[in-house]
């Protein structure tokens, strides 16, 4: 008991995170930023399939059954009092909002739920979500196009490289602007030549950020083996990519699994945050995921001064069962199990959790101009 009171006690004195996953204390900024730098919260999620398959649609145990039961509020109600308490909450949308069964492309899995569904996001403070998925495009143009409509129709922003919708989001507080792009890696991928298919397009969307005055960019990537525990050369390419072009924070998922987080040449990488309100299957393969909390810091005129890392342990159902659809954060045993398998993968030794607070990282320091 006295060694976790002292872990807590010297990380309240040296670490600022965003926003805790119960608590609202505050602790002091690190020695490289102003008193009066301008902070700017934003939580990454996972996995978010607000759908499922057409088979599955009128089970009981299904994700649109749920919802039907329990109102568009349930699935982020477990974590509800922390993404409200960010700037902004960003997901990875991996269904499409669309109310037809036409158009439904041949694959393996396709996960879709009516328009009505894209409610569940502004009550859930979800403000904005990443389409760059190998989902998006489950039923073809029509539903891309239907997803994007109903978003924009809720007020919900969105980003993403892909053929139908294509264009990167500013998030702007005290005239401080931090910019988004994302891309599938299969996407961005290789040609027979060796050149990456649409690294001009995405070039040109991180780009047009710039010009248009962001004074921090962030990366999204959507790539990786499935439930591998560990990332691999495609996704560590993109990560490379996104860096050698100014990106400073690079987020990624598609392996439904937790893996690792890098630092390196002034940026952050988080390679995978698992499933988190996954609709697309009412079995567990994995458990865990998390909720990366990142804190940027500007002057007050702007200058971007570097950003901090807060990793909340969290896994995608309430029950360890069966998938009720609805993450919860987790603590003790869990909470440390979840950095232990994040650590397999990561490039330096993560700070460790500590409870009602998270696994703060090290300040991250803004690259020399």
């Amino acid at each position: 008991m006295r060694r976790k009171f002292v872990l807590l006690f010297t990380f309240l004195l040296t670490f600022l995170f965003c926003s805790s996953a119960v608590s609202e204390e505050k602790v002091s900024v690190p020695d490289e930023i102003p008193e009066d730098a301008v902070s700017v919260c934003v939580t990454f999620l996972g996995d978010c399939t607000l759908g499922c398959e057409e088979r599955e649609r009128e089970n009981p145990t299904s994700f649109d059954s749920y919802i039907h039961e329990h109102g568009y509020d349930y699935p982020f109600s477990g974590v509800i009092d922390i993404l409200r308490e960010d700037d902004l909450t960003v997901a990875n949308l991996e269904s499409v909002f669309y109310n037809y069964e036409a158009n439904k492309v041949p694959k393996t899995y396709n996960f879709r739920s009516s328009v009505d569904f894209v409610g569940i996001l502004p009550v859930s403070s979800v403000e904005a979500v990443s389409l760059s998925n190998n989902h998006t495009e489950d039923y073809d143009a029509p539903g891309i196009r239907s997803t994007v409509a109903a978003l924009e129709g809720a007020g919900v922003e969105w980003f993403a490289t892909t053929e139908y919708a294509n264009q990167g989001y500013i998030y702007e507080k005290d005239g401080i602007k931090i910019g988004f792009v994302s891309i599938y890696t299969s996407y961005w991928g290789y040609n027979i030549d060796g050149r990456y298919l649409h690294s001009e397009q995405l070039k040109r969307n991180i780009e047009a950020l710039k010009e248009a005055g962001c004074s921090v960019l962030v990366g999204v990537m959507h790539g990786g083996v499935e439930y591998s525990a560990f990332h691999d050369e495609g996704q560590e390419k993109l990560a490379n990519f996104f860096i050698r072009n100014g990106i400073s924070v690079v987020v990624g998922h598609h392996p439904h699994v937790i893996q690792g987080v890098s630092v390196r040449d002034n940026a952050t990488v988080v390679y995978s945050l698992g499933n988190f309100v996954f609709g697309g299957n009412k079995n567990m393969r994995a458990l865990y995921t998390m909720l990366a909390q990142v804190t940027f810091w500007f002057s007050p005129d702007g200058t971007y001064l570097g950003h901090r890392l807060n990793i909340i342990p969290a896994q995608y159902s309430g029950s360890p069962d069966y998938n009720d659809y609805r993450p919860i954060p987790v603590d003790g045993e869990a909470a440390d199990k979840v950095i232990e398998m994040i650590q397999r993968d990561s490039n330096f030794r993560l700070s460790p959790y500590v409870s009602d607070v998270g696994a703060v990282q090290p300040f991250v320091p803004a690259a020399n101009p």
